[in-house]
Order: structure tokens, then sequence, then C-alpha cells
């Protein structure tokens, strides 16, 4: 049987709570129900997932996962990409973390071709996947496409036009946060993940919601003068003149705050509580409390409310009246009584609690989950992000946590997870220790009256794990806890310096590349690598694709065209299919276009007909719009493509767009790829015509 911390000394049991406790005491309870805080701070949207019953809440900039009763499972910080639909898509992985409870990013699987459905096999495409999300840039359009765990991405280039990447729904959480939303006209999805919960009035407006609260009582604080003092006395001053002259409207109200001794109805059950409240004109009102009815949703669930800060903070006196509700804002559920352990709302005798120890990590949190030999892993913060910074003008900012379990048997195994760079790859680490060395040395520590820590030392958050310890705190005693087994999890972290290397080692393998033919092997798995990197594949992208461009026009230039064959064969398998399906900027959609460029300029007359097709296919694309190229050469050697082909009508287009990009007449009258053309009186227009 595992060992518990001893309780201190002298300690006595808790008081019974008083009749109407403050909701900040999470004690209010019935004979069968209890309210029970979960986070403190502002919420700003609360969706349900029917499918496995559990709640996501957003609050703080991240994503905190409930389960049916309100035990905290897990916590993300919300990445960058993510979907209304929950899911993260970008260009090179995709992360399902709300539905798998999986953090890691992953690859997709193959990508399919679109292009060829009617439009009603497309609907029914996109309506077999459990979860459907829309991208296009200049040129193409796809679909991604999530089911049984698996995405991959759809070609549907045919309908970019009918892509759109900033529809808005029109939910609650749409006014809160800023997620990516897209639509296909025409196209309604079949199926949701997750259903957002819209917020409701907590004192209730329906029939059926009039008897849920009730004030039974209600202390008075303080008056309230919204406006300050010199607000209210010219608001008073103006409307009393106003009313006499016959305006129609009413006098300034005064807004007296105070606690209101609240009911709440649950079912049978009255739940007794007080909430800081105003009584205007003797009529109470909740403005800064919510109702969240999840029964919809999830038939037979239980009720969850907010307390939220009021919207005028910025108005002067708002902040002196937030101290007298602070403590109470956040999320509460109502539940069975004793269906959860209650949280720690302090640092309690004979609990201990995980602390983190290194460099910063700005704004993301440490976070993790403890395992137990005799009881459930739970899911803590060992240390909260950097404190934001106040905004002039928008009032104080208050810090969202969790209320943390009351941590009593000493731990198995701790999962760490925490982000140390700007592309948010997630770093997670796994420590073992040994059960009898570490209830013993938690039996050591345990005496003294100050709180037990249990503190993990990284000196380096993407150094080696030599360097990685774990010790026991309480006061100034400490003890580090021997046989403790650190490694990360999955591939190791690549430092900030390591990345640069591997730039600089790309940019090297150039260099020697071009000064000997020899050399390209090493460039090819240096471009491989960083390509098929998940964490790093979007930051190096530009920098690859430039590479691969500066070679095969160094080759050419000397018409070595068999090297610039290899280049562009191993970019097509090895490099574009991982960093391709993204808004490219100006600069990296240019070098793309080199790269097709210089591929038709030899492949043309090399008997290389695969290797143009495939370019013509995967960098050019269905989608290609001549009008909006800014590469002259690009144009000028689709051109010749075209007249090769025999393809007059898009020779004359690429040839016109070429001539306004600055190519002279005489190339064209001089190339004989354009032989057939010559005698033709519209290709001379477009040749001879001003650019």
């Amino acid at each position: 049987m595992s060992a518990m911390l001893p309780l201190a000394a002298g300690a006595r049991p808790p008081a019974p709570p008083p009749a109407y406790p403050r909701l900040s005491e999470n004690t209010a309870a019935s004979q069968n129900l209890e309210v029970r805080k979960l986070l403190h701070g502002p919420v700003e949207g609360l969706f349900a997932l029917p499918r496995t019953r559990q709640l996501v809440a957003v609050a703080g900039g991240y994503l905190w996962k409930f389960g049916p009763q309100g035990e905290l499972l897990d916590s993300l910080r919300v990445p960058s990409g993510i979907h209304t639909s929950g899911i993260v898509f970008t260009p090179h992985y995709y992360t399902d973390w709300v539905y798998s409870g999986e953090r890691q990013r992953k690859a997709y699987a193959p990508a399919a071709d679109g292009n060829r459905l009617s439009q009603a096999e497309l609907f029914a495409e996109l309506d077999r996947a459990e979860h459907v999300e829309f991208g296009r840039n200049e040129t193409s359009a796809w679909a991604y496409l999530l089911s049984g765990g698996k995405a991959w991405v759809l070609d549907i280039t045919r309908w970019r036009d009918k892509v759109d990447t900033h529809c808005r729904p029109r939910t609650h959480s749409d006014e809160k946060l800023n997620w990516n939303a897209t639509c296909l006209d025409g196209y309604r999805p079949a199926r949701r993940g997750w259903t957002e919960i819209e917020p409701r009035d907590f004192y209730g407006t329906s029939p059926e919601d009039a008897q849920r609260v009730r004030v039974v009582d209600f202390e008075r604080r303080r008056l309230y003068l919204e406006e300050g003092l010199s607000g209210q006395l010219l608001g008073a001053t103006v409307g009393v003149a106003l009313k006499a002259l016959g305006v129609p409207g009413k006098l300034p109200s005064r807004y007296w705050f105070g606690d209101a001794s609240t009911e709440l109805r649950v079912g049978g059950e009255v739940l007794r509580f007080k909430a800081f409240i105003p009584r205007e004109d003797g009529q109470y009102r909740f403005p800064n409390m919510a109702w969240w009815d999840l029964s919809p949703a999830l038939p037979g669930a239980n009720p969850w409310f907010t307390v939220h800060p009021r919207s005028y903070l910025h108005h002067p006196g708002e902040e002196a009246l937030l101290r007298h509700y602070e403590k109470d804002i956040g999320l509460y559920v109502v539940r069975p009584r004793g269906a959860v352990p209650a949280p720690a709302t302090g640092r309690e005798a004979g609990t201990w609690r995980p602390v983190f120890s290194g460099p910063t990590t700005h704004s993301y949190a440490v976070s993790g989950s403890m395992e137990f030999a005799a009881a459930p892993a739970v899911h803590t913060w060992l240390r909260p992000p950097e404190a934001r910074r106040r905004l002039d003008g928008l009032g104080p900012q208050i810090p969202v946590e969790a209320l943390w379990p009351a941590l009593r048997e000493p731990p198995l195994a701790l999962n760490l997870q925490w982000t140390a760079s700007s592309d948010e790859a997630e770093i997670q680490l796994r420590i073992e220790l040994p059960a009898a060395q570490t209830r013993s040395a938690f039996e050591r520590i345990a005496g003294s009256n100050a709180p037990v820590e249990l503190v993990v030392q990284v000196p380096d958050l993407e150094g080696p794990v030599s360097g990685m310890s774990v010790l026991l705190r309480s006061g100034s005693l400490q003890q580090a806890l021997p046989g403790a087994r650190i490694a990360y999890l999955g591939q190791p972290p690549r430092s900030a310096s390591a990345r640069a290397a591997a730039l600089r080692a790309l940019r090297e393998a150039n260099a020697a590349a071009q000064r000997s033919p020899g050399a390209l092997p090493a460039f090819l798995q240096a471009a491989q690598d960083l390509a098929q990197d998940l964490q790093r594949a979007q930051d190096a992208s530009a920098d690859i694709t430039h590479a691969y461009a500066q070679l095969i026009n160094h080759f050419n230039e000397r018409r070595d065209f068999a090297p610039s064959s290899r280049l562009v064969r191993h970019y097509l398998a090895q490099v574009y299919p991982h960093v391709s399906k993204y808004r490219r900027d100006d600069k990296e959609a240019y070098n793309v276009g080199v790269i097709a460029s210089q591929t038709l300029a030899f492949a043309v007359h090399t008997n290389e007909p695969d290797l143009v097709e495939a370019v013509m296919a995967t960098l050019i694309g269905s989608g290609f719009d001549p009008a909006v190229q800014t590469n002259g050469t690009l144009m000028y050697n689709l051109a010749c493509y075209y007249a090769l082909k025999g393809d007059r009508a898009r020779m004359l287009q690429a040839a016109a767009r070429a001539r306004s990009l600055g190519k002279p007449p005489a190339q064209f009258l001089q190339d004989t790829d354009f032989d057939r053309y010559k005698q033709d009186a519209e290709f001379l227009q477009v040749v001879n015509a001003a650019s």
C-alpha cells in the first residue's frame, strides 16, 4: 500500500461551511449536489464532445479538457493554425488533440486528387470524413480531411474559386476567438466533431428558467458610481434638465453592489452561495454570470456556469469594484456530491505539489501528468506562463489557472510538456521514479511543517537529460530523489543553435555542389532532412526552395543538365510534398516558379517528357493564372512548352504575359521553338506589341 503524507501536528479538521458561502470558497453544496470551481479566470468558450462526453473550455489562451464531472484531464496552449473544428491543419502536419488526446504533430497520409470528381461526388467524398476544412493559395485549393485518426489532403484546385478561408460562424466564441474558419460554397458538412455551448442569462429569462435562481438576502457593500463621481453628478444634472424640457427617458440610476445570498435550484435540489451582484431600483441582476446548459449536446449532463469580469473595467471605479469579486471569477460545475475529490484550494498539510525550475517558457505553461500506483493519473501545471503585461486602457489582466487536486500519494512517474521556441514545437519528457526509494524520501521530508514540493530542475530547455535532476524540497530542507530515470519522449528537441547549424550546413552543401557536382548527394540529404522534419519544415522551406532554384540555375547556365534533372526529380519526390500546401510568401512562390521554368528550359530538349509533365502537374498545376505571374522567364519557357505541344491558345497567353514582363520580340522570333507560328498573324501581333 502506498504511503500517504501525514497531517501536520495539531492540524484540525476544516470548520463547517457557512449557510451561504462565497463561490470562491468552493464549499457550496446541498444534500446530493455540490458546486465546484474548476478554473480561475475568465472563460471565452465551451465546447462539448458528444462521443467522449468531455468538455473543452477556452480560457487564458489555453484549451482545458474536462471529464463529464469536471475532472481536469489535460490542457494545451491554443496552437496557431487551429480551426473552428478544433483541429490544427497546416501544410506540413496536423494535430487532433481535441479528439484523440495526442499532443504530437502528425504527418499526413498520401494526398489524393479530387479534381476529376463531379460536385456531387466531391460532396459525398467530403461527407465520408469526420472532419473537413479547406485551404487555398494563389494557384491551388485543397481540403483537409480527417477520419479514423488519419488525415490527408485532397486537391480541389478545380473548385478554388468556391473556397473561402475567412467565413465566420455566428457563435458566441466567434466574438472572442480568432480561429481559422473555412467553407466551400454550396457544401454543408454532414458531421460536427464538437458542439459549441452558447452561454445564457444566469438569472433566466425563459419560463422554464424562471424558478432557477432566487435572491433571499442582500448585504450592501458600497454605492457604485459607474462613471465616477464627476460623471454621475454631470449625468444627474443634465438628466434632470433634459427631463424638465420634456425629453423622454429615465433619470440616471444608482447601482448598489453587494453579496446576494443566492439559491440555485437544480432539479429537486437547492444550492446556496453568495454572489457579488448589483441591485438596481430594487431588482437583482447577474450581469457578470452566465449559465451554460450542456443538456442539448450531452443529454443528462450537469449544468455549468461562469463568473466573468464586468465589461466596463476601463471605466473609473471598476478596478476598485473588481476586488470584491475577483476571487469568484472562473468556471463552475454543478455535480453529484463527492463525484470527484475536492481540489486543493491552498497548500494543505500532508500534500505536495510538483514544481518546474528552469529557463523561461514565456507565454507557455509547463504542464504534466502525475502517475500513481493506487490512484488515477492527474493533470497539473508545474509552472504557469509569464504574467501578461497590462495594456493601457484595457483594465487589469486576470490570470487563468486550474484548481489542482490535492496530491498526497508519492508519484511513480511524471510526463512533462513545455514549449521552448517560437515554432510552438512541444518538448515532452518522462521521469520514472523507483517506488520504494521515492516513498522513503517523501516520508523523511514530510515531517516539516512547510509545504512539500517535488522540483524538476532543467537547466537547458533543449539540452541533454544528463543535466536534469529531481529533488524534494520543504522550506530550507531539500534532498535529491535517487534513481530517477529521465528521457525525452519521441524525437529529442533540436535547439536553436542546432536549427541554425542545419541551415548553415544546407548553404555550405549548396556552395560545395556549385564547386563540384560530386558534392550534390550531401546537399540532397541535407535538404531532405530539413524538409521532412515536421517541427522545422515550415521555417526552413523558403531556404530549401531557394537553394534548389539556385543550384538548378547554376547547372543550367553551364549546360550540365544531368545534375539539374537529378535536383528536380529529388525536389518533386522528397521535398515538395512536405513544403507545398500553404500560402507561400512572394519570394518562395517565385523560387518555385524558377524551378519550374528552369526545368522546362532543359527537359523539353533532353527527352525527359515525364519530368516535364510532373513539373506541369505539380509546380504549375491546373489553377495556374498567368495574369498574376511576375517571372518573365517562367512565362517565356511556358510559351515555348505550349508551342512545342501545339497548344496555340495557351502559347499566345503565355507569350503575351512574357512580353508584358519585358521579354524582347527578337527572343521569340529567333527561337526555333516558335518556328510553326512565325507566319501566324496573331502570334506576330502579340510578339511585336508594345510591352
